[in-house]
C-alpha cells in the first residue's frame, strides 16, 4: 500500500523530520539531489550527450543544483540554467557548491542540444501558472523534449498542481517523474496523468506525523476480496445482487452492468428492467435472473410493491445505469434511498435524477450507499461546476463524502474514493476505457463484490480497481487502446481477478 500526499501534508512530514528525528534540511536535499542523479545516470544509459539541470531559487531548484553536481563527479558533461530570480537558503548552499566545482552554469538558456534535462523548477508551493523567467525555462524544457531529450521532472513537473493534476497555463512535459518523499495526488489526477510519464519514488528517509493520507491499494492488497472458496459452500453463500438498469433508449447498460456484476462473482446476479426492454435481455446472460418493472414511456416509474419484491433478500443493489432522467427514475431512487436496507450503487441517471429533483434524500438513506459519478455528475450534485470539482481536489470528494455519509467514487483517469476520513487514489487502466459503457461495467462491478460482503469502501476501490486492471489486459488483447469496448473489459474480468487473486 503506497501513501498518497497532498502538497501541504508532503512540506508538514519534511518539517516533521527535521524538527523530530533532528536530520538537517541540508541532509535531506543531498538524499534528493542523489536520488535525481541516480534517475537521470540511469535514464541516460545507452545514451550520448549532455544533460542539463534547469533550476528554480526554492528547495526543488535546490535538489536540482545538487543533482547535476553529483552527476558531473560520475563523469557526466553537465551544465546548469539558473532560472531563479530569488533562491532559499538550501538552495544557495547547493549552487555555492556547485560553482565551487568549476562546473559551467548559465543565466539564460544554453545554446546547443542536450540528451537530458532535469527540470526542478518548482515543488510542492507551486499555484497558478509560470511566469517570466519560469515560463521561458518551461517553454524550453518542452523544446528539449520535443527535439528527443530525456525530461526527467524532480518532485512534480512545473506548472502542474501538486494537489490537483490541474495545469493553469504551460507545463512541462516529463519523460520520468522522481517524487520525493512520498506519492502526491497531482501526479495521478488530471492533467497530471499526461505530464508526469513514468513516476517513480524517491524515499528520503522523511517521518510522516500521523495523519489521515491517502493511499493506493495494491493487487497484493486486495486479494483479500477473492479468498479461497470453501468446498462447501452453495451459491447463497456468495450473495445476491440485483441490477435494476436500462430503458427502451439505453438498452445495453443493464446488460453490461450484471455481466460485470457475474464476472465478480456474486452467487445470485438479477437484472430488472422496464417492462419494455425485457425481450431485449431474455438468453443474453442465461445465468441472469431477469425481471421486469413498471415504466412509463421506456423508463422505470415507482411501483412500491413491484420494487420491494425486486430487491428482496439482495445483498447490493445497482440503480441508474442507463435508466433516463426522469421523475419516475427519481421517486425510485428516493423510495431505495428510504427503504432498502443494504448496500446501494447509485450510478448515472440516478445521480442525474436526484441532481435534477432534489438530493435530500441522500441523507434520508437507510441503506449503506456508494455513488459513482464522474466530475460532471457530481458538478451536478453540488450546483458546481466541473471546474471547481477539480479544482476542489480530493479534499472536495472527502467533504462531499462526509456531508452526505456516503462512499463516493470519483471516476476520472484516475479515480478517487472517498469513505469517512479514507481516502484512496485509484490509477489503474487508461485511455482504452473512455468508451459508453465502462461505467455500467464498474458499477456492476462494484455492486458484485458488495454483494459478496465487501464493504462499500472496499468494494468501491476494488471495482475501480478490477476495472482498471481488466481495461489493461482488454488493451492487451486488442492490441492497440482505440478498439476495446465495455464487452471486451467484461471478458477480461477473469484474468484481472486471477492476477489479483494471485498476488
Amino acid at each position: 500500500m503506497e501513501k498518497i500526499l497532498t502538497c501541504a501534508q508532503m512540506r508538514a512530514a519534511d518539517g516533521y523530520t527535521m524538527r523530530e528525528r533532528g536530520i538537517s534540511s541540508r541532509t535531506l536535499m543531498e538524499r534528493a539531489g542523489e536520488a535525481i542523479a541516480d534517475a537521470a545516470a540511469a535514464a541516460m544509459h545507452g545514451r550520448t550527450g549532455r544533460v542539463l539541470a534547469v533550476c528554480g531559487g526554492g528547495n526543488n531548484g535546490g535538489d536540482g543544483w545538487c543533482a547535476a553536481r553529483l552527476l558531473a563527479a560520475r563523469g557526466f558533461s553537465v551544465a546548469v540554467w539558473d532560472a531563479a530570480e530569488h533562491r532559499s537558503e538550501d538552495c544557495e548552499e547547493q549552487r555555492s557548491l556547485y560553482l565551487a566545482a568549476g562546473l559551467p552554469a548559465y543565466g539564460f538558456a544554453p545554446a546547443g542540444e542536450f540528451a537530458l534535462v532535469i527540470e526542478a523548477l518548482f515543488g510542492t508551493g507551486f499555484h497558478g501558472a509560470p511566469a517570466g523567467r519560469a515560463a521561458e525555462a518551461v517553454a524550453f524544457v518542452n523544446k528539449c523534449g520535443q527535439a528527443g531529450a530525456f525530461v526527467l521532472a524532480a518532485d512534480i513537473p512545473a506548472g502542474l498542481d501538486g494537489d490537483t493534476g490541474l495545469a493553469q497555463g504551460d507545463a512541462v512535459r516529463a519523460s520520468l517523474t522522481v517524487t520525493v518523499g512520498e506519492r502526491k495526488w497531482g501526479l495521478y489526477l488530471n492533467d497530471g496523468a499526461d505530464l508526469c510519464g513514468r513516476i517513480e519514488r524517491a524515499d528520503i528517509g522523511i517521518d510522516l506525523p500521523a495523519a489521515a493520507y491517502g493511499v493506493r491499494f495494491s493487487s497484493a492488497d486486495l486479494a483479500c476480496l477473492f479468498p479461497p472458496k470453501r468446498r462447501n459452500s452453495h451459491k447463497g453463500s456468495y450473495g445476491r445482487a440485483v441490477i435494476l438498469a436500462g430503458s427502451l433508449r439505453y438498452t445495453g447498460a443493464g446488460l453490461l452492468a450484471a455481466g460485470a456484476a457475474l464476472r465478480a462473482g456474486a452467487g445470485y446476479t438479477a437484472l430488472h428492467c422496464p417492462e419494455s426492454v425485457f425481450g431485449f435481455y431474455a438468453g443474453k446472460f442465461p445465468e441472469l435472473l431477469l425481471g421486469s418493472l413498471p415504466e412509463e414511456e421506456g423508463c422505470f416509474r415507482l411501483d412500491e410493491e413491484a420494487l420491494s419484491a425486486a430487491c428482496a433478500g439482495a445483498d447490493a443493489v445497482a440503480f441508474g445505469m442507463g435508466c433516463g432522467c426522469t421523475r419516475g427514475v427519481y421517486d425510485c431512487a428516493v423510495w431505495l434511498l428510504e427503504n432498502y436496507g443494504g448496500t446501494l450503487v447509485l450510478d448515472a441517471d440516478a445521480l442525474n435524477a436526484l441532481a435534477a429533483y432534489g438530493t435530500g434524500p441522500l441523507k434520508k438513506r437507510r441503506a449503506h450507499v456508494i455513488l459513482t459519478p464522474h466530475p460532471a455528475e457530481l458538478a451536478r450534485l453540488c450546483g458546481k461546476t466541473v471546474r471547481e470539482v477539480q479544482e476542489g481536489g480530493p479534499a472536495f470528494a472527502r467533504s462531499f463524502a462526509a456531508e452526505y455519509g456516503v462512499t463516493l467514487l470519483l471516476k476520472g483517469c484516475a479515480s478517487v474514493v472517498a469513505g469517512g476520513p479514507r481516502l484512496a487514489l485509484v490509477a489503474e487502466g487508461g485511455p482504452e476505457l473512455a468508451r459508453g459503457g465502462s461505467g455500467d461495467v464498474l458499477s456492476g462491478l462494484v455492486c458484485g463484490l458488495a454483494a459478496r460482503g465487501a464493504a462499500p469502501y472496499m468494494a468501491a476501490v476494488g471495482g475501480a480497481h478490477l476495472l482498471g486492471r481488466a481495461g489493461a489486459v482488454a488493451k492487451e488483447r486488442a492490441g492497440n487502446e482505440y478498439t476495446v469496448t465495455a464487452s471486451d473489459v467484461i471478458a477480461a474480468i477473469p484474468a484481472a481477478v486471477a492476477e489479483l487473486a494471485g498476488a
